[in-house]
This record gives C-alpha cells, sequence and structure tokens, in this order.
C-alpha cells in the first residue's frame, strides 16, 4: 500500500531550488562504500522516486570522550567558601553516513532549512534559532553572543535564563519530528521520499568503528594496511558477511544520529512548538524579553522594574514549569548548566545577590570584562602543544627541522585565512574587535597575545 503523497511536495516549494552545490565537497574518509563526487550523484538525489526505493548503508559509529574540569563551591563546618575542581567525563556518540547517503542526507537537510525558514517565519520564531540555519550567513557564535550581551546591557535590571538541554540529539523523541516534520513541509503525510528519510535517521543502524579497525588489521596487517590505504572499508560480499554478527539497530523511538546532514536541522524542527511557546510566553508578559537558542544551548533576557509584580524567582519557576511540559519530547535540563542570573547596575549576580559570571557560547562576563572561556582556551594550547610535539618528535628521529605548515596554519596567527575560514587566533582576534563594541572590557587579545611564544617554547 503506497503512502500518501499529501497536499503538495517540498521539491514544488520555491525554496527547494535555493541549493549551494559548491559546498557539496567529496570526503575523504574511508566508508563501506566508495567515494563520490556530487557531479555523479545530482541528478539522482533530485530525482524523489529513487530516494524512496534507495538502500542506505550502516553509519559507522565511535564515541569522542572530554574530559573537563568543573570548579565546585562547598562551604566547610565554619561557614566558609571552598573551591575544589573535578574531573567530569563526557561521552559524544557520533555517526557519519556513507558517501552517498552523506549527500542525500545533506540534500534533504538544505530542502528542510529551506522550508523551516518559512515556516519559522510565518509563526514568528524566525529569529529565536541561531544554530544551523541557512539564511543567517556570516554570522557566528561571536554574532550571536554578541546580540546576547548587548542586549542585556542595555537594560537597567533584567533576569537571565541559560540553560543546556542532557544528551539533546540521543533524546528526540521520533514522534515529536515526525508531526513536526509535517507541519514544516505543509503535508499530511509524508510523501515515500522523505518518509524514507525519516525512517532511516530514527531507525538508523551503524556499525562500531572499532570492528571496522579490527577487519582491516586482520585482513592486510598492521604494516601493510599503512602501505595500502584502501578506498573503503570492504567489498559488497565481504560487508554481508561481516554485518551479520556487527550491525546495530536504534530499537527505541528516541534519538537521532548526531553527525548527519539531517540531524541539525531536524534539532530546530523538533522543537517548533517549544519555542512558540517561549515566545508566546514572553509575547504575554508584555516586555521585550530576548529569547535566542543555539541548538540544546538556550538563554532569555528578561528586563524588570523593582515596580513589577514578577519576582526574580516566580520568572525563573515560570520559564522551568514550561520545559517540564516538554519532557515527554525529551527535554531535559542539566542542571549543573542551568543559570539563573540578575542583571543590574552593569554587574551580573547570582539568585543570593552575590558577585557572579554569565557564560554563553564560549563568552563569560562578569559585567565588567569579558573574555574568552577557559575552556576553550585551554581546548586550544592542547591541541597546538600536540601538534608541536609531533614536529619535535619527527625533527629528532630524522635529524632534519620538523614540519610546521600545518602548526602554523592551524594554531598561529599566519592561518589567519586557513581554508578560507581562519583558525581560533583569527576567530579570537576577531571576537575581540566585535566585544569590544560592548561596555565592558575585553580581555580575549590578551588571552591569546602569546600563543607565538608558547607555541615554540614546546617546539625547542
Amino acid at each position: 500500500m503506497k503512502r500518501s503523497k499529501g497536499p503538495r511536495r517540498l521539491h514544488n516549494l520555491p525554496s527547494s531550488s535555493n541549493i549551494d552545490w559548491s559546498k557539496y565537497k567529496q570526503k575523504s574518509y574511508i566508508h563501506i562504500d566508495d567515494r563520490v563526487k556530487i557531479e555523479h550523484l545530482k541528478p539522482k538525489i533530485q530525482d524523489s522516486n529513487w530516494i524512496a526505493s534507495y538502500a542506505f548503508l550502516p553509519s559507522i559509529h565511535f564515541e569522542i570522550i572530554f574530559k573537563k574540569y568543573i570548579t565546585i563551591t562547598e562551604r566547610d563546618d565554619q561557614g566558609k567558601k571552598r573551591k575544589r575542581k573535578e574531573i567530569k567525563r563526557k561521552v559524544r556518540k557520533i555517526f557519519y553516513a556513507a558517501h552517498k547517503d552523506s549527500f542525500i542526507y545533506k540534500y534533504y537537510g538544505d530542502l528542510l532549512n529551506n522550508a523551516y525558514n518559512i515556516y519559522a517565519e510565518s509563526i514568528g520564531i524566525d529569529n529565536i534559532a541561531t544554530a544551523y540555519r541557512n539564511n543567517k550567513k556570516g554570522k557566528n557564535s561571536v554574532d550571536f553572543s554578541f546580540e546576547v550581551f548587548d542586549y542585556m546591557f542595555k537594560q537597567e535590571k533584567a533576569v537571565i535564563i541559560s540553560m543546556d538541554f542532557t544528551s539533546f540529539f540521543d533524546n528526540i523523541t521520533h514522534q515529536t519530528l515526525k508531526q513536526n516534520l509535517k507541519k514544516v513541509l505543509n503535508v499530511d503525510e509524508l510523501p515515500e521520499d522523505w518518509y524514507k528519510i525519516f525512517k532511516n535517521i530514527t531507525k538508523y543502524t551503524y556499525v562500531n568503528k572499532t570492528d571496522l579497525d579490527k577487519f582491516l588489521k586482520n585482513k592486510y596487517g598492521v604494516k601493510q594496511l599503512k602501505k595500502v590505504k584502501p578506498s573503503k572499508f570492504m567489498a559488497p560480499k565481504e560487508f554481508r558477511e561481516f554485518k551479520k554478527g556487527n550491525l546495530h539497530v536504534n530499537r527505541e523511538k528516541f534519538g537521532i544520529p548526531q553527525g548527519s546532514g539531517m540531524s541539525a536541522v531536524c534539532s530546530n524542527v523538533h522543537l517548533i512548538e517549544f519555542d512558540k511557546e517561549i515566545s508566546n510566553w514572553a509575547e504575554r508578559k508584555n516586555r521585550s524579553i530576548l529569547y535566542r537558542r543555539y541548538c540544546d544551548d538556550l538563554i532569555l533576557v528578561i528586563p524588570i522594574s523593582d515596580e513589577g509584580r514578577d519576582t526574580f524567582q516566580s520568572i525563573s519557576d515560570q520559564i522551568l514549569d514550561i520545559v517540564k511540559k516538554y519532557k515527554k519530547d525529551g527535554l531535559n535540563i542539566q542542571k549543573e548548566k542551568t543559570e539563573i542570573r540578575l542583571f543590574k547596575n552593569g554587574r551580573i549576580y547570582t539568585e543570593n545577590l552575590e558577585l557572579s559570571k554569565l557564560d554563553y557560547l564560549g563568552f563569560v562576563t562578569d559585567g565588567e570584562f569579558i573574555s574568552l572561556r577557559e575552556k576553550s582556551l585551554f581546548k586550544y594550547y592542547s591541541r597546538a602543544f600536540r601538534k608541536a610535539k609531533t614536529s619535535k618528535r619527527i625533527s629528532l628521529a630524522t635529524k632534519r627541522p620538523g614540519p610546521k605548515k600545518e602548526l602554523y596554519n592551524l594554531y598561529t596567527h599566519l592561518g589567519h585565512r586557513y581554508k578560507g575560514y581562519g583558525n581560533f587566533v583569527s576567530y579570537a582576534y576577531k571576537a575581540h574587535e566585535k566585544m569590544n563594541q560592548l561596555p565592558c572590557h575585553s580581555l580575549i587579545r590578551r588571552q591569546v597575545k602569546r600563543h607565538w611564544y608558547r607555541v615554540h617554547k614546546r617546539l625547542k
């Protein structure tokens, strides 16, 4: 029995032709299939019938483990404050699609992004979601965080609520996502090609990269593998045999793979009702409330007055009550990442009216100064020092100068035009120029000022 195609197809919308094909680059990673150029696939991925009958390959799964230090403030028996650092382990599950599948996901992700832009504007939430948008070109986290800080500094007094959702992609409920997809695409039922895409990002299949690496080592041997450099992990016949004991399927009613070209925009589609309710709450308050959400990281700046009926606590309770309503949709708040702050007289305070800081999209301010988040700086220097160490090791082994071009491009000011985007240092310089427009002192340039000396110290 064929699925209903609904009142109209997304491919017939004017926005469906707004695709930047220059961004469909051939990827160099090894997968189960061969690498492919978009020119060879372009006619097929635009054919909805071909997509409806296409057999997707499993994604490859691996985990990235982050270790970070968090500062915990405690009081001793005498009531004095003491700070201690604790290591927190964070695991991020990554899934990357086969080469053909990757282009298909990206294409449908672009189509969905175009449709989301139209829908979001029609219900008044276009400015709320800032991440993974193709109508916010030329803007990045610097611009989005500047907008929030700039608005905050213009208020005499405001409540700031900042929070993160726990394991956001892992908890996206399939039923809600499907309902919202139909709303955004303006169809009664998902067309066959869109249903195929939806099915493959919800009931996704995958194999573990560790199992594939083991297969290659057994096939070629460790030494021979370095010389062979295969274009794909295995032949189709080998894969049919391999997947019998190594294929995994997401059988849950929630979760989409983080890493596909569809996942990013689906995160925005999944939250259209949530964004709309927060927006409606702000309108009912009859205040100029600023609400922004960068994927799973949301912030509200709520101007208040001493004469207002709402207290500091009641405002935060109202927001948290709205969030709790969407727990069934997989929205769970990270308590340690929930910040409720008061902005008053140009400074940031806690709920207990103690001087504090506001952390948003990698920038931290106390009202007097603004700087890069320490975690971002630590990550940058750790990677730079690791790259310098590799160069030094090669130099000692070969008795010749070690390779430095990639080190300079990635981690020094010499890479300010690297791949057309620049690097962390150029990002910091641009952030400093932007944040310097705020009525506080930017410490950002000072934070990376000695990067050249510190990198070269490791080389020596």
